[in-house]
């Protein structure tokens, strides 16, 4: 009897038993790892990631999944997911997705977005995040030679020193960078502009035969963007001249480059009483407006001239544009593709104001990211920005 009821007792237990099987299962954890790939540079490309499970379970797990920008701007860089699933079989513990990423052949920093796990079905989720790092694979910008060109040559005058920008680095026997911010002399060089100006190829640097000024938003010496400022002082300096710059502008709320000229020696003292000649500004609120301008004495403060003019249609930044001046004693001339736009001849300045534009000048480019003028950059302002510069030439 004692064997027979402990038979009885056993088959009433394992009939209970098989009827939990799966109830005491684990619920497994769902993560996901982020990834760091090279963009591509056509087209849309896949950035394979891998979701797991903590454990394998005898039920179907669903995972859903969405993106969010950072850096990287949907559909421009990445396609966008929304509450995607992925679905894992009974027993599977691994499942791999894709990402589409749009490739292209521009040079820009490392861009970032994020992966969210947004829900799960017969799982929980414990690190909901996780960064995607879109890789710069390329080193060129991209841009056409598309625009004005200025003619070789003017009647009456002999081309008197170029430079085509077509070799890898600056002319040491014409050029200097200017680096810093202006401080402690000079902070924000005067104008409360944001940028630090260096001379590395993150913000300088030579393509197709053009020099390129990139202005970047970084975190770099205390400034929030770099760009970059060269000047021939002490190397190339002029008094008179026809001058062309072949350049195609950057675009944007706070975005101010600018080809200028100052007096190779002070001869009537400090800025602005020995002069300042500007070839070409543009603040990138007005970006089909170019702006001509002479800074004079006294001082403190400057007293101007400026004139200025726009494009019918479009902007500067569409193509290239040949911004110019003629430059005699006693009298600047503007010009815009060839065509005039301004004139200042001495006896249009402040009476009683000396006349400083009868000496030698030096050549400075730069490109600013804010400052009194243009202000500072806004949400619609994009970064990289860049200034591309063709040639310089000088013909007296």
């Amino acid at each position: 009897m004692r064997s027979i009821y402990w038979i009885y007792v056993s088959i009433i237990f394992f009939a209970c038993s098989k009827g939990k099987k799966g109830e005491d299962e684990p619920i497994p954890v769902a993560s996901v790892s982020g990834v760091s790939l090279p963009e591509g540079n056509s087209g849309n490309t896949s950035f394979e990631l891998t979701l797991k499970l903590s454990a394998a379970i005898s039920k179907s797990v669903t995972v859903t999944y969405s993106t969010l920008e950072g850096t990287a701007t949907a559909g421009e860089d990445y396609v966008t997911a929304t509450n995607q699933p992925v679905v894992f079989q009974p027993g599977e513990t691994e499942k791999k997705f894709t990402l589409g990423i749009v490739g292209d052949i521009m040079r820009e920093d490392n861009e970032t977005f994020t992966l969210m796990l947004t829900g799960a079905t017969n799982a929980t989720i414990l690190q909901h995040t996780a960064t995607v790092t879109i890789l710069n694979d390329d080193t060129k910008i991209q841009f056409t030679d598309a625009g004005y060109d200025a003619p070789d040559n003017y009647p009456g005058y002999t081309l008197a020193w170029a430079d085509e920008f077509d070799g890898q680095a600056l002319d040491p026997a014409s050029w200097s960078n200017q680096d810093g911010d202006g401080c402690p002399n000079l902070c924000g060089w005067g104008n409360n502009e944001l940028e630090y100006y260096t001379s590395r190829p993150q913000n300088l640097f030579f393509q197709d035969g053009k020099l390129v000024i990139e202005a970047r938003k970084e975190n770099f010496n205390g400034k929030s963007y770099t760009s970059s400022k060269i000047l021939t002082a002490g190397k190339k300096y002029f008094r008179y001249g026809r001058i062309d710059i072949r350049a195609k502008l950057p675009r944007g709320k706070g975005i101010w480059p600018a080809f200028w000229m100052l007096p190779q020696n002070n001869v009537y003292g400090g800025w602005p009483t020995s002069g300042e000649i500007d070839i070409m500004e543009m603040v990138g609120h007005e970006p089909n407006r170019t702006h001509g301008t002479l800074h004079y004495g006294p001082g403190p403060g400057s007293t101007q001239y400026n004139r200025s003019t726009a494009l019918p249609t479009g902007a500067l930044h569409d193509e290239f544009h040949v911004y110019s001046i003629e430059w005699k004693e006693d009298q600047i001339k503007w010009f815009l593709d060839g065509n005039l736009f301004s004139t200042a001849n001495k006896s249009d300045l402040a009476q009683n104001a000396i006349y400083p534009f009868n000496e030698e000048f030096y050549f400075i480019i730069n490109l600013a990211v804010g400052g009194n003028w243009p202000g500072s950059p806004d949400a619609t302002t994009s970064f990289p920005q860049h200034l591309i510069v063709d040639y310089i030439r000088v013909y007296q």
